[in-house]
């Protein structure tokens, strides 16, 4: 495994980051050492398993500490990625990017006046980002224009009024090999759903009356988990009914086909839910019991069928890289859903999250990830499909993205305001975090916590503190 040494204590873990995506595997034993000095310029000193590297660039010139910290994590890793780009013979698709929302960077150059063709030449050649990934970035832009003109932006460029309201349901039929999330499947805590469900609304209807208070209006609302349909239908009616918002995207996962019934879906259409997730992963059924999904690709389809009588927007989530599946194999499912023609398709790379199942066996990625990527990204516009959001995230196949797609302009406005950072985030339930945008680009966050019990026993102490927090925000940004 390469050991990064460097005297950039601060930015460790981000050039750590680098170092991983060129040995992903922990095969390869070795140093890497990084010294930056500043003395007129800025000089670098990088060593690659022995191998020595030297990169002098000039001294920052920002216009405040923000742009400085930007500019100065850009250069650090420019030299970085240089580097080991060498040393290794090859580039990476997303170049010496290590964030998890690449348009970001795309969105913050255009803000200087730069047209997004230029823009999209600067990730190219000063991020090292290749033609393909800065094409599908740009792509992702121009589709989600429609949702970035609907919001009145403030001389402090924060978004005047709009927030989005995201519920949580921590709660899964069963725990799948790639997630480290749920810590128990919902049969071991069946005991545990109506006492969170009564504490959740009691938070939610808080939450709106705040807003309320400060004239801030909800632009989206997005119920996730979790699998929120896991719960039974009078649980769930509470829920939604609680977060029901007029007029506006109402967003329920359903993820999980073998937690759908007509029953469930009748709830969700009578509470206003206008967008649902039916999420198979894999239209292998060899796969689905590999990775601990506890339904098969016939329910899967006869969940979608429901679902279609009751008139819902539909997304579809695929995974490429899962176990044992090959290229040929991801092209089936790929083809089988755009068959179906669902308003959106989302494409996940496989990344090993720390305390999944996986990662206690994982050795190495599905070889032809790259391959799988790459045949969403040639097919599903052949299936009248446009990106509109994409992001990353650790220990990603092949450093590689998900990406999300909609036909005929059914973009979801919840997954652009929130993977963008467009909106704040006013986030209730065990687990749920908020994120207040402030001024010159800060970001405030409130967690709750992630464990139910811890939740419920210190439930009236931690929205008393959840409110001031938001109190103290609207007060500083208003």
């Amino acid at each position: 495994m390469l050991e990064l040494i460097t005297n950039r204590g601060d930015l460790k873990n981000e050039l750590y980051e680098l170092v991983r995506f060129f040995d992903p595997c922990g095969n390869i034993d070795g140093e890497v050492n990084f010294t930056s000095v500043s003395r007129g310029t800025v000089d670098f000193y990088v060593s690659v398993c022995g191998k020595e590297y030297f990169y002098s660039y000039p001294q920052v010139k920002a216009q405040d500490k923000l742009d400085y910290v930007r500019q100065d994590n850009k250069m650090n890793k420019t030299a970085l990625y240089s580097a080991l780009s060498d040393y290794f013979g090859k580039t990476l698709p997303w170049g010496s990017l290590t964030g998890i929302r690449p348009t970001r960077v795309v969105s913050r150059l255009m803000s200087t006046g730069l047209p997004l063709g230029k823009a999209i030449t600067v990730l190219k050649d000063e991020y090292f980002v290749s033609t393909p990934k800065a094409q599908l970035a740009a792509a992702c832009l121009r589709t989600q224009k429609s949702v970035t003109d609907r919001l009145s932006v403030a001389s402090n460029g924060v978004p005047e009024n709009a927030v989005n309201l995201y519920v949580h349901i921590p709660f899964c039929p069963t725990r799948c090999s790639y997630c480290s999330f749920v810590s128990a499947a919902v049969e071991k805590q069946k005991w545990l759903l109506s006492p969170y469900v009564d504490a959740l609304v009691t938070e939610i209807e808080m939450t709106k009356r705040l807003l309320a208070e400060h004239g801030k209006t909800i632009f989206s609302v997005y119920v996730g988990g979790g699998t929120p349909t896991v719960l039974d239908p009078l649980l769930l009616y509470k829920v939604l009914s609680s977060a029901y918002v007029e007029g506006v995207e109402f967003t329920c996962e359903a993820g999980r086909p073998d937690t759908i019934t007509e029953e469930k879906l009748a709830v969700l259409a009578a509470c206003g839910v206008n967008r649902i997730s039916i999420n198979p992963q894999t239209l292998h059924d060899e796969t689905l019991v590999k990775i601990g999904r506890a339904h098969t690709v016939e329910q899967f389809y006869q969940a979608y069928a429901l679902a279609e009588k009751f008139g819902f927007v539909k997304n579809v989530d695929l995974i490429a890289g899962l176990e044992d599946e090959t290229a040929e194999d991801f092209r089936a499912s790929l083809c089988g859903v755009a068959k179906l023609k669902p308003e959106n398709v989302t494409v996940h790379t496989l990344c090993v999250k720390r305390g999944s199942r996986n990662a206690d066996t994982f050795d190495g990625f599905n070889a032809g990830v790259q391959e799988m990527v790459d045949d969403s990204v040639r097919i599903l516009p052949e299936e009248g499909y446009a990106p509109y959001y994409l992001y990353r995230q650790k220990q990603a196949a092949g450093n590689l993205e998900n990406v999300g797609w909609c036909r005929g302009g059914f973009l979801c406005v919840n997954n652009v305001t929130v993977m963008e950072e467009m909106l704040s985030v006013f986030a209730c339930g065990a687990g749920a975090i908020g994120k207040s945008l402030c001024a010159n680009g800060r970001i405030e966050r409130f967690a709750n916590p992630k464990d139910v019990m811890l939740y419920l026993n210190e439930f009236t102490e931690r929205m008393n503190k959840k409110q001031n927090f938001y109190r103290n925000q609207f007060t500083i940004n208003d």
